[in-house]
């Protein structure tokens, strides 16, 4: 009887090492310069799965881990990403890995219960509304950025918009005149320090391992960002896509011309890997399914890093959990020299993702080159109703 009893302690000690426990971790990036935190939610289904949600802000992300043992595996959303750690008790431990980068990975620490940011009372310092919040490079290159902001007490949300897209959902605290706010999703872990002096805040921002910028802001009343459908004009009934070339890089004239004949033509450039093209990606999948196609074509032009066997096998996967219901076609290799090939009013595009909008004629009517997403609040539902009054306009044409 004592023996049952002694392996009755045993079976229950290595049942209970494998449920972690439920609620809300602290994860960390280790950086070189400094680590990023952020949160998420495990929640465990049984010994070998467990749901995990990541919470930045307005945003939350759900994924399933795979356990065995001590060992966890998190996929990262539809991205080639994933944390691969092993778990004691209360804390996990191990990486970060990109996959569609090779030998690229980030040391990885969890810590149960512990908040993003530990929390100060006290009167802090305002950093709500929107921000002229321009970044400078090591180099001393200073580029264009705006901050949006939400603040509500000592909690801040919001994000940066810049001329290439936006940064996405952060989340953090005021602490008096300090600032701490932090976003991952996935691709990127961004960590912002920042000290209120005299009407401006000044400080940096942690892109990378080994990567940061400074930046300062000063408070704005409008938007200070040029609209991504004015970067470039095209004066119209000039110049009509190389459809033959636009997809060489992947099936060289893989798009059916003829099918697109008295159409109005929406090209998509985007990146399996790119947040921004996620977020694009949602809108445009939503957009379409609501709309009339007998006189419209939507289509995705994917580029990619790794070879054509990898890159075809991202699309497929990209395309299957996204429910995407239009044509998705490689274009070639992550370049954005390569991806502007076929369209001969531009050398490179802006950012990923960029919209191409051809009219009924065949010819390019407008380009929308960088987006600004649903954390950026009024600025992506100007877009939205931007968009859909050009597309409306040239449907009527």
């Amino acid at each position: 009887m004592r023996y049952i009893f002694l392996l009755w302690l045993l079976l229950g000690a290595i049942t209970i090492s494998r449920a972690q426990p439920n609620g809300w971790w602290q994860g960390q990036m280790m950086y070189k310069q400094s680590n990023v935190p952020f949160t998420f939610s495990w929640q465990q289904q049984s010994d070998s799965t467990a749901s995990v949600t990541f919470k930045n802000g307005q945003e939350e992300l759900t994924t399933i881990a795979a356990m065995a043992g001590d060992s966890v595996r998190i996929p990262l959303f539809v991205f080639d990403a994933e944390l691969v750690a092993h778990i004691a008790g209360s804390t996990m431990s191990g990486q970060w890995i990109k996959h569609y980068k090779p030998g690229n990975s980030v040391p990885f620490k969890a810590y149960y219960a512990k908040p993003r940011f530990a929390e100060t009372t006290g009167k802090p310092a305002s950093i709500n509304g929107i921000w002229n919040m321009p970044f400078t490079q090591p180099s001393g290159t200073t580029s264009k950025a705006m901050g949006i902001f939400n603040q509500q007490g000592v909690h801040v949300t919001g994000t940066i918009a810049t001329p290439v897209g936006d940064y996405r959902f952060f989340e953090g605290v005021v602490r008096g005149d300090s600032l701490l706010i932090s976003s991952f999703d996935g691709v990127h872990a961004f960590l912002v320090k920042g000290r209120y002096s005299n009407g401006r805040w000044t400080g940096k921002m942690y892109f990378d391992v080994n990567y940061a910028e400074t930046w300062q802001a000063t408070q704005a009343k409008e938007n200070v960002l040029t609209n991504p459908f004015e970067v470039i004009t095209v004066p119209p009934a000039t110049y009509t896509p190389y459809y033959d070339i636009l997809t060489a890089g992947g099936t060289y004239n893989a798009i059916d011309t003829d099918a697109l004949q008295g159409k109005v033509v929406v090209i998509q450039l985007m990146g399996t890997w790119c947040p921004n093209s996620y977020d694009q990606t949602q809108f445009l999948t939503n957009w379409y399914l609501q709309q009339d196609t007998t006189l419209l074509k939507l289509m995705a032009v994917a580029y990619e890093p790794g070879d054509k066997a990898y890159a075809a096998n991202r699309i497929k996967k990209y395309k299957a959990s996204m429910h995407i219901p239009y044509t998705m076609y490689l274009g070639g290799r992550m370049s954005k020299g390569q991806a502007a090939l076929a369209f001969p009013n531009m050398g490179k595009i802006n950012a990923f993702p960029t919209l191409i909008i051809i009219d009924k004629g065949g010819f390019i009517r407008y380009i929308h080159n960088y987006f600004t997403g649903p954390a950026t609040g009024e600025l992506y539902q100007h877009f939205k109703q931007d968009f859909n009054a050009k597309i409306q306009a040239l449907l009527l044409e």
